[in-house]
């Protein structure tokens, strides 16, 4: 009997441990506090600029030493779900915008205008990259289309000077069918993700699919050969590679830098990508992942390298706001990755404790630093979110909210480290206290 006994407990402690791991490799939603009210001393520096132009905006790109966005909207957003085929008939048309924060008064660019793109046009990721030859007045964007017919990437090149753009391109592949991040390498590749194996394809299989965090996402690389990047308008074919597949991937971030690519997956984490050679981009190889506190939807890579994550802490809260539209919006989250924590620094392990981001985690995972927080009631459900220049400029957009917000400053560092002199037996004691 106790032989047994022994059995069945070394069996029970087994599963869980499995399952404990299982769970703790995903996103822990029902374990994070609710972020508090965004504080008066960010909130006062920070407009919602043009709320009735740019409504449900998913995304959002900078171009590099400027302050020029270009943003990815979709007031029809709430009346569709491209993962389950829900395209009711009749919906708005999406857009894409381009306008420059340093100019608040100047309203938006709409982009989108060309004929060839056609009333099937719903826009969620886009990348912004500098073409060659274009004089510094020329940039190529990459957009994820998931048009009711077929899922697309839409490429339109933007003249500055003229604030015009023009359609170059709709690009197509068996790869491309469920097309939601987005991140361009150059002016003739990029990464994308398909968001999941049954996106499109099976709703059932995909609840269980995501439920279950299976790796049914895809990274893909795609490259568009000569003869399709010069030509004007056709619909040749794309050489496209399959880099990695996780769990509900979304969105993207390339550091050219330091050759990464960070990858988002929703039900798990950030994934980091070394490439080696950017001339082949493809292959990118796994290098670290690092579990997020809340469902991770898009990245922002900032100046100087600076990874910004922004995402859904309420499911609840986000489901309503995409049924209808209320006085308060789901609470919004950003977050910054930093750098693994050297244990004897004392200090910075402690401020990376006091931050409500690295509560629900384990020690060993305290890397992030909240920047932007508020509870739904001041903007709400940052959706594409981060730092934009040298300033500390933050923006931020929400695919259930109007406008495009800008602040001044993000949340400071929580504690002050102080220093107590206790006295002992015949010494003094310094401690630190946050």
């Amino acid at each position: 009997m106790a032989s047994y006994k022994l059995k069945l407990a070394a069996i029970l402690l087994t599963s869980t441990a499995y399952l404990y791991k299982s769970i703790t490799q995903r996103t822990p939603l029902y374990f994070l506090s609710p972020p508090p009210p965004l504080p008066a001393s960010i909130s006062s520096t920070c407009t919602t600029h043009f709320p009735s132009i740019l409504q449900n905006c998913e995304d959002f790109a900078i171009l590099p030493n400027t302050t020029v966005l270009f943003l990815s909207c979709d007031r029809s957003r709430r009346e569709w779900y491209h993962a389950f085929s829900a395209f009711p008939p009749g919906v708005d048309k999406g857009e894409v915008f381009m306008w420059d924060y340093s100019q608040p008064k100047v309203a938006p660019t709409l982009l989108s205008r060309a004929e060839s793109l056609g009333a099937d046009f719903h826009p969620l990721g886009l990348s912004a990259v500098p073409t060659k030859g274009g004089e510094g007045g020329g940039v190529r964007l990459f957009v994820t289309n998931q048009a009711k017919k077929e899922a697309r990437v839409e490429v339109i090149d933007v003249d500055l000077k003229t604030k015009s753009a023009r359609h170059k391109r709709s690009l197509k592949d068996a790869k491309i069918f469920s097309p939601n991040g987005i991140v361009g390498v150059d002016e003739d590749s990029f990464f994308i993700t398909n968001d999941g194996f049954f996106s499109r394809r099976w709703s059932t299989a995909l609840l269980f699919e995501v439920i279950f965090g299976a790796p049914g996402g895809q990274v893909v690389h795609v490259h568009i050969p000569p003869s399709a990047s010069s030509a004007s308008g056709g619909k040749d074919s794309v050489l496209a590679y399959s880099v990695a597949w996780i769990s509900l991937a979304n969105g993207l971030a390339l550091d050219r830098v330091k050759q990464k690519l960070y990858v988002a997956s929703s039900t798990h984490g950030i994934y980091t990508y070394s490439i080696p050679d950017m001339a082949h981009a493809f292959h990118a190889i796994p290098e670290s992942f690092h579990r997020t506190p809340f469902s991770a939807d898009n990245l922002h890579l900032g100046p100087t390298g600076r990874l910004f994550v922004s995402g859904i802490s309420s499911l609840s809260a986000f489901a309503t706001s995409m049924l209808a539209e209320g006085k308060v919006g789901p609470p919004a989250w950003t977050a910054e990755l930093l750098p693994a924590v050297d244990k004897s620094d004392r200090r910075e392990v402690a401020l990376r404790g006091l931050d409500p981001a690295n509560s629900p985690l384990r020690k060993e995972e305290w890397v992030w630093r909240s920047i932007y927080m508020d509870d739904g009631k001041f903007f709400g459900g940052v959706s594409t979110g981060g730092v934009v220049d040298v300033q500390g400029t933050f923006v931020g957009v929400s695919v259930v909210g109007k406008g495009v917000l800008v602040c001044k400053k993000v949340l400071e560092r929580p504690g002050v480290l102080v220093k107590k002199v206790e006295k002992g037996e015949g010494e003094e004691k310094v401690k630190e206290e946050l």
